[in-house]
């Protein structure tokens, strides 16, 4: 069951259209990967699920659409890259262009959420003590996967508050 395609502006409401069970996937847009995760059906735990190339909207949409399908998810939360200062740049109307074309082919509904710092959060999180010259235990596509994660796990704090 698909619900109709419409932008959550609180990400509250989610809990009022949701079908039973179904889930949030959260969405890391990269300029060249999109990090994915989905959350539990009772929308208490992030999982990173796996990142996929930016590809033309037909091949994404495709595998996003499986996603969906697979895992039962009934809106997205896609990461809202904001300046510092709380303001929007060039990078926060990219993701809100992509947000609402991705959201519109995939006939699905919506939201935002604050993706300040995600990506160094968890990069901070997985590296190696500075004593150690190897290389960083983690790389770009992994840390693209659970930013993902990271954004998906503050709107489900937030929806559960």
């Amino acid at each position: 069951m698909v619900n109709e395609t419409k932008k959550i502006e609180d990400l509250k409401e989610f809990k009022d259209i949701l079908f039973n069970k179904q889930r949030l996937m959260g969405l890391d847009l990269g300029s060249k990967r999109i990090g994915i995760s989905v959350s539990d059906p009772e929308l208490k735990v992030a999982i990173s699920i796996k990142t996929i190339e930016r590809n033309k909207l037909q091949i994404l949409t495709a595998e996003l659409n499986e996603i969906i399908n697979k895992f039962e998810i009934g809106g997205l939360i896609f990461g809202m890259p904001l300046n510092m200062d709380g303001t929007e740049g060039k990078s926060a109307q990219s993701a809100k262009d992509t947000a609402y074309l991705l959201s519109n082919n995939l006939n699905i509904s919506y939201g935002f959420w604050d993706e300040r710092l995600s990506s160094a959060a968890v990069e901070r999180f997985y590296e190696k003590p500075k004593k150690s010259r190897k290389k960083k235990m983690i790389n770009k596509k992994e840390i693209d996967n659970l930013a993902s994660a990271f954004i998906l796990e503050g709107a489900l704090q937030y929806i559960s508050n």
